[in-house]
C-alpha cells in the first residue's frame, strides 16, 4: 500500500542555491531508483529562534516535504532525514496510508520561497502550526493542501518543478 510522510524543519543553516541543487539532485536519483515521488519546498526568512532564550528572529531556511511511496522506504528516508544535520527542529505532521499519489508525476518537485512570497502564496499558513501531531492523519492538513495547489498550478501553467 502507497504511504505519504509530511515534515516540516528549520535548517541548521542557512542554505545557498548550489546547496540546494545538490541536494535536489541526489534526491532525484535516488528517488526515481526506489519509486518515491514529492515535493520540497525551501522557505527562507527571519523566523523566531525556539532555542533563544529571548525568543530572537534569525534568518534561516524552513524545510516542508511531502514524500509517497512504500512504507518501507519512507520509514528509511525519514530515518535519514532524522539524523541529517542540515535539519534542526522537525516535526513529522503526518505519516500515513494514501489511496493514491498526489506527486506522481515528480521524482522531487521543488521550489524555493522568501517567507514574504511564501505568507503572499494561496493557501499560505503558518508553520508554526504543527507542534506534537505524531505523524497522525490531519483532516485538511493545511501543508499538505499548499503543496498539492502548488503542483496543480505547476501541471496547469506547464511551468517547470523546479524554480532551479
Amino acid at each position: 500500500m502507497e504511504h505519504h510522510i509530511i515534515y516540516i524543519s528549520t535548517a541548521s543553516y542557512l542554505m545557498t542555491e548550489d546547496e540546494l541543487t545538490s541536494l535536489l539532485e541526489q534526491s532525484r536519483a535516488w528517488n526515481l531508483d526506489h519509486g518515491i515521488t514529492g515535493l520540497l519546498i525551501y522557505i527562507k526568512g527571519l523566523f523566531v529562534d525556539p532555542s533563544s532564550a529571548d525568543l530572537e528572529a534569525k534568518l534561516t531556511g524552513r524545510f516542508m516535504q511531502v514524500l509517497e511511496g512504500s512504507k518501507e522506504e519512507l520509514d528509511y528516508i525519514f530515518k535519514n532525514i532524522s539524523s541529517d544535520k542540515r535539519h534542526q527542529d522537525l516535526i513529522l505532521i503526518e505519516n500515513v496510508p494514501i489511496s493514491q499519489r498526489d506527486f506522481e508525476s515528480w521524482q522531487m518537485g521543488f521550489h524555493s520561497y522568501t517567507l514574504d512570497e511564501f505568507k503572499n502564496s494561496p493557501g499560505y499558513f503558518n508553520l508554526d502550526d504543527f507542534g506534537g501531531k505524531d505523524g497522525q492523519k490531519v483532516f485538511n492538513n493545511p501543508a499538505l493542501q499548499f503543496m498539492k495547489s502548488f503542483y496543480l498550478r505547476s501541471l496547469s501553467d506547464n511551468t517547470p518543478y523546479t524554480n532551479h
